[in-house]
């Protein structure tokens, strides 16, 4: 971690607003187990007991409630949203998860994900560049003292920084944190971009819960996903549209609205700079083209599920405890230059898996660019 004397920061940084607003009001906020359909219409009771309708897709909704029980997870969640309003299209939960729902609450390791925020505060709070060259030497399991320094030697591989994202190279976020960042510069980002708060909707949940501890490993743990963060679905899904959102924080929504809107909601907060945003695109494009999601967004021989429809995401894979089920994530949106819908999926897998959360989404994405006619694309039920 970098040593240099703390600063204080005014909340005026991040835009002049209290970081903790925008959910709905208490008694205006959704109960969503009262949800239940009239034909193709989702209807639901908010807490004041006014029933409103939801802006879920019938046809949407089906495909990812089937999609979950596929993957035969222990658990499992996910959401489609649509990038251009925030509006939520399909929001499904099946199993059980101890401490909460995987949707709303941030219940399971945020993993590899996390990397995110811990990009977008090196961008934010430090001088790194996407061409900057990193050398490590393993860290694909673990992260030791070691991997806090470059790498030098026969086992040293280099690459630059644009490449680490998609590849979810541990080392390389593990040392760029702990010689460029502060501890505050991790923590202010994250809360800028939504954890320790409740999310921005229309029903009780929050984006995530993080911990950033002072020793420099376990901080370095920290920053590459290990330990100490946490994130629900509908919180990661937050993350990826505001990163569609060149930085700025909207809020997502499930009610809808009764008459069209005259202009869309403004912004809450600035999380972090268009410029960032747009860095964080490219370096999650990586992710499908040729990082950890390549092989399940391609059939057999080689061509893509998704026709000319390109893809940023990240992936996610922790198994924290040696009983407990391997968290498995996908968070993402398409098109990758021109956002319309983003997906967040999370399954918690036995030992014994039968899919990841990247093949699930890759369905997802697959199942709303089929029904909106894209050359190219099945359906992938």
């Amino acid at each position: 971690m970098k040593l240099r004397a703390p600063t204080l920061r005014l909340l005026v940084a991040w835009g002049g607003i209290c970081l903790g607003a925008a959910a709905a009001p208490p008694s205006e906020q959704i109960r969503w187990g009262t949800t239940q359909w009239s034909g193709d219409v989702a209807l639901a009771r908010r807490v004041d007991g006014e029933q409103v309708t939801l802006t879920l897709q019938p046809g949407l909704q089906r495909t990812t409630k089937q999609l979950l029980r596929n993957a035969r997870p222990v658990a499992g969640a996910a959401a489609l949203i649509d990038a251009t309003s925030g509006a939520v299209l399909a929001l499904a939960e099946i199993g059980s998860s101890s401490g909460g729902s995987l949707l709303f609450d941030p219940v399971a390791p945020a993993a590899s994900v996390f990397k995110i925020v811990t990009t977008a505060a090196l961008y934010e709070r430090t001088t790194v560049s996407p061409t900057q060259s990193v050398c490590i030497d393993g860290g694909l399991r673990r992260i030791e003292r070691k991997h806090l320094e470059p790498a030098r030697g026969k086992g040293a591989v280099c690459s630059p920084l644009s490449q680490a994202l998609g590849h979810s190279r541990n080392a390389v976020f593990a040392q760029l944190a702990t010689q460029k960042l502060m501890r505050t510069d991790l923590l202010e980002v994250a809360e800028a971009i939504g954890f320790n708060q409740p999310l921005p909707f229309d029903a009780p949940a929050r984006l995530g819960k993080l911990e950033v501890p002072y020793n420099d490993l376990a901080f370095a743990r920290t920053a590459a996903g290990f330990q100490n963060s946490h994130l629900s679905v509908l919180g990661a899904a937050q993350i990826m549209y505001t990163i569609t959102r060149g930085g700025q924080v909207l809020p997502l929504h499930l009610t809808a609205p009764s008459e069209p809107a005259e202009e869309p909601p403004g912004s809450l907060r600035t999380a972090f700079s268009a410029r960032t945003a747009q860095q964080l695109t490219r370096m999650l494009e990586v992710t499908v083209r040729s990082g950890t999601s390549a092989e399940a967004f391609q059939d057999e021989r080689g061509r893509s599920y998704l026709g000319r429809v390109q893809v940023a995401g990240k992936t996610g894979t922790l198994k924290p405890t040696a009983t407990s089920p391997t968290s498995s994530w996908f968070v993402g949106f398409a098109p990758s230059r021109s956002p319309e819908i983003i997906v967040s999926v999370l399954l918690q897998n036995p030992d014994e898996w039968h899919r990841k959360a990247n093949q699930v989404a890759r369905d997802l994405l697959r199942a709303y660019f089929h029904q909106k006619g894209t050359p190219g694309v099945t359906a992938p039920l």
